[in-house]
């Protein structure tokens, strides 16, 4: 599962990231937290952080807190992360 978050940072600039399973995963793991407890601002911009890292290849990128303090609004595409825990039970 994919989900498209736009950031619209404070200097005007908007950027769509791609947040993928990885992001998830690697969320998991900081938090402790399994993806059905997904929620909140933090956990949003925790993943599109990921996402940010990720898309900047080896350019460099502002630690999160840091980060986070230029963010303006957040805008959150379809899909639902905690989908992918009732997808996988199925199987």
């Amino acid at each position: 599962m994919q989900q498209s978050i736009t950031i619209k940072y404070a200097d005007g600039l908007e950027t769509t990231y791609t947040v993928r399973p990885p992001d998830y995963a690697r969320w998991e793991m900081n938090t402790k937290k399994v993806i059905s407890q997904f929620g909140g601002m933090w956990d949003i911009l925790f993943v599109t952080h990921l996402a940010y890292k990720r898309d900047s290849g080896t350019k460099a990128t502002k630690p999160f807190e840091a980060w986070i303090e230029t963010v303006a609004d957040v805008e959150v595409g379809d899909g639902d992360p905690k989908a992918m825990s009732e997808e996988v039970s199925a199987d």
